[in-house]
């Protein structure tokens, strides 16, 4: 990447990152408060020299449930590492973001790199997936990290695509990269990119464009992303087959378009499931290509913009999809907006490659295109920073108030245990007589002090889970033999201290190693293919 791109790569990251952070406050939610905790634990591991363990002891309502080992944290090191840099918590996030955005219009300028000449019309899609407005609520409304990471990281997973159907050397490698780096950010987007992934190929069978070599490559990736992933997707499972847990949930909650319609007359970026957009201007697009389908009927952008319209449109509550949502047990999108992720990478293809193809010049059009896409975006993170909005609990939170929040976060059953397969209520129970206060919090110990009206057994809405090696002291002495899904605990009448520690696993330590080892693998063949292609040239010549 030359100098001209990176410089305005981080204007555009400093642009869409201060808005959210003027008067020295952040907006901050209950997602927001999850995500931090989760990266206060990691720190605190790493700091320390350590994995952190399967079960976060730090907030989160002091249940100490599974989120380290189900709700993957690798490339949440983007969050993780400016605070190995500044004390103040608020530094920390906003470094965080800067280094999120720059991330997110990496990959995509790659992207257009690969398969658009004119640098302006690059700009341009960076610009246009960047300030993509459902791209902000992700990051400053909704304060979901996991799934903005995602986001940033989609660009990589459609370059592979396109890399493998030109039967371009080291496709895969670039697909299984994008797929790993998603596995080990979001489940949820993993899972919706295997549709898309797997929906492209069917369309491409159907066309008798599938070739062998094709299938081969498509296995390579498989097998790199599953290895990039490899300690994310191994927590998962470990933890998965031996317990029974509650996964997130919720209906299929679909937009409504009247709902949409106000909010993008008032470019907002509520956290509305019901009117999530991408923005005034990316939405006027998605329908001016949609009628110049009927109009034009050459070019590749007919394609992208075809599936961007597709995507966009069947996130509306015109389709029945909790119809659908009552069906489908194993997983639950929540809400139909998260569609929107594809459908801004969609629309940025499409745009993009119709500027690429026409033969006369647009680059005056290109950069009002740019300036309107800055100003919307910066006014809605801006007004939604400084406003009071209906839509959810949210605080304006300094430095000390985010590190306050982060200890006293709340999350209610997500991952808890389960009474048993068949009854999927949560098995955490606090008996009547006892009341709970945190003492000390710590990325691999919870201190708690236990106050009870008479000495008997306790009931604690502590999980436990099989396959976690824990530590149990109460009142000075190690208690040996544990409850199963949740702590039944002998206390005596008065105040009572309970320490719950917990490691992590010696094998985390090898899955990790396996996941770095992949990824600086796969990393080493996409950044310099030709001298890896020569060496293999070499070697297998010599054979």
């Amino acid at each position: 990447m030359k100098v001209v791109p990176a410089f305005y790569m981080l204007f555009f990251a400093l642009m869409t990152t201060i808005p959210a952070f003027t008067k020295g406050m952040f907006k901050l939610n209950y997602d927001g408060q999850f995500h931090l905790a989760r990266f206060q634990s990691i720190y605190e591991a790493l700091a320390h020299g350590q994995l952190p363990p399967l079960v976060n002891l730090i907030g989160l309502s002091q249940h100490g449930l599974a989120v380290n080992g189900m709700y993957p944290w690798l490339t949440g090191l983007i969050f993780v590492i400016p605070k190995f840099l500044t004390s103040n918590y608020l530094h920390a996030l906003f470094l965080g973001f800067i280094l999120l955005n720059l991330v997110t219009m990496a990959s995509c300028y790659f992207l257009l790199k690969a398969i658009i000449s004119k640098k302006w019309v690059r700009f341009l899609g960076v610009a246009l997936y960047q300030f993509n407005a459902y791209h902000l609520s992700l990051m400053y409304s909704r304060v979901s990290l996991g799934e903005a990471l995602a986001y940033a990281f989609l660009p990589i997973v459609l370059l592979g695509c396109l890399k493998i159907w030109k039967n371009a050397p080291f496709g895969w490698a670039y697909l299984g990269l994008g797929m790993g780096l998603i596995a080990n950010t979001h489940v949820l987007s993993l899972l919706l990119a295997v549709i898309m992934l797997c929906l492209f190929e069917i369309v491409r069978a159907f066309k008798r464009e599938l070739k062998l070599v094709e299938l081969s490559a498509l296995l390579k990736a498989g097998i790199a992303a599953i290895l990039v992933a490899f300690y994310s997707l191994t927590n998962i499972f470990r933890l998965s087959a031996a317990n029974s847990m509650i996964n997130p949930s919720g209906p299929w909650l679909t937009i409504k378009p009247e709902a949409l319609w106000t909010a993008l007359l008032n470019n907002t970026i509520n956290e509305d499931p019901l009117s999530f957009n991408m923005g005034p201007l990316p939405t006027a697009l998605v329908l001016i290509l949609t009628i110049m389908l009927f109009l034009n009927k050459r070019g590749h952008w007919r394609i992208w913009a075809g599936l961007a319209f597709t995507t966009f449109i069947m996130t509306f509550s015109w389709f029945p999809w909790q119809l659908v949502g009552s069906q489908i047990h194993f997983f639950s999108i929540q809400f139909m907006g998260r569609v929107l992720s594809f459908t801004s990478l969609f629309l940025t293809m499409a745009v993009a490659s119709y500027f690429e193809e026409e033969r006369f010049n647009h680059q005056i059009l290109s950069y009002c295109t740019v300036a309107l896409l800055l100003i919307t975006g910066v006014s809605a993170v801006h007004t939604y920073h400084s406003t009071q909005t209906n839509d959810g609990y949210k605080i304006w939170a300094n430095s000390a108030q985010i590190k306050e929040s982060i200890f006293h976060s709340f999350l209610s059953s997500d991952y808890a245990p389960t009474i048993s397969k068949t009854n999927r209520q949560s098995a955490l129970v606090l008996s009547q007589g006892v009341t709970l206060q945190a003492k000390k919090q710590t990325y691999n110990k919870m201190q708690l002090r236990l106050t009870t009206k008479s000495e008997r057994y306790y009931q604690l809405p502590l999980a436990r889970y099989n396959g976690v090696h824990y530590q149990l002291v109460i009142n000075g002495k190690k208690i040996k033999r544990l409850t199963e899904k949740s702590l039944t605990v002998f206390l005596k009448k008065g105040n009572n201290t309970l320490t719950l520690s917990s490691t992590a696993a010696g094998t985390d330590y090898l899955s990790l190693m396996v996941s770095v080892l992949a990824f600086l693998l796969t990393m080493g063949i996409i950044v310099r293919p030709k001298e890896l292609s020569w060496f293999l040239k070499q070697k297998f010549a010599k054979k």
